[in-house]
């Protein structure tokens, strides 16, 4: 049976890996890219980690409130942002690490990629990175509060990005490598590190592309106002969602490959593998897809 989320699409149709729901809503989504592993939030505190063919392998039902998730690559470790201003870390079984509360309204957060380093940004506004183990290593004040963050790979560095006037990359002892304003509104930051690609959704303006010194290649165009982005690890393929509630799957040559129109049940969430074959969809209803070009 073909999923509702797919009745309106056109171009390549992708092959339906699974289909899972959440009655409670799906409050936050995480892809950890190295462990091919699915980590879903929901309304009703639920915290359920699940493989890419649809298993779930764990739950836990006490971590209630979570509208922002972060999860290292390898799968070790994960924290969760609970109301405006808790903290909840949890190991790979998703069992509690530690908690903790912040001042400030926590604004955006962010695991590297091993998961040696958290970094959570508030309306302060500040950013703050800290170990695993919970020692603050480094406190970046800027000038807005952001909203994006993303943790580098190769270099160990954090990109930051405001939703309107800032993005930033910096060093793990909260060094300034470059800061550089924005003109654009940000509605959503995702980064392709082996590409040397940063991409904004900067809804009117298309998604923006720039290479890892901030200096800008060009921009995605689809029919609508681009709101959200998600790509692979490589230059190979890139997600949009528009404020439209279409979904567009492109090539990095911004080919659109396929497309759907989700009006009917909006997206809420999405992410990339990081080779490009899979694209996993949370929709308003609580309806998790993951979607596979083989």
């Amino acid at each position: 049976m073909v999923s509702r989320l797919l009745q309106q699409c056109v171009g390549a149709r992708p092959e339906e890996i699974f289909e899972d729901f959440f009655p409670d809503g799906i409050a936050a989504l995480a892809l950890a890219w190295e462990a091919s592993r699915i980590l879903v939030a929901t309304g009703n505190g639920r915290l359920c980690l699940l493989n890419s063919q649809g298993q779930r392998l764990r739950e836990v039902f006490e971590v209630h409130d979570v509208h922002k998730l972060a999860f290292a690559h390898t799968a070790a470790v994960g924290l969760a942002v609970c109301g405006d201003r808790g903290l909840h870390c949890f190991d790979q079984d998703l069992q509690q690490l530690w908690t903790g509360r912040v001042t400030g309204r926590i604004t955006a957060v962010a695991a590297a990629p091993h998961g040696s380093h958290f970094a959570f940004a508030t309306d302060s506004p500040k950013i703050h990175i800290v170990t695993s183990e919970r020692r603050e290593v480094a406190v970046i004040e800027t000038r807005r509060p952001v909203n994006h963050l993303h943790f580098m790979a190769e270099s160990t560095e954090l990109i930051a990005a405001a939703e309107f006037g800032e993005f930033s990359r910096y060093d793990l002892d909260g060094k300034t490598i470059w800061a550089e304003p924005q003109v654009s509104n940000i509605g959503d930051m995702a980064v392709a590190e082996p590409a040397r690609r940063i991409l904004l959704a900067a809804f009117n303006h298309g998604v923006q592309v720039f290479d890892l010194q901030a200096r800008q290649l060009g921009s995605f165009n689809v029919d609508g106002i681009p709101s959200k982005v998600a790509c692979t690890a490589t230059r190979n393929r890139l997600a949009v969602v528009t404020e439209e509630h279409r979904v567009f799957w492109l090539s990095f040559e911004g080919n659109v490959l396929w497309a759907a129109d989700l009006s009917h049940d909006p997206l809420q969430h999405i992410a990339v593998s990081a080779l490009g074959d899979q694209l996993l969809l949370a929709s308003a209803s609580g309806c998790l897809l993951n979607c596979g070009w083989f």
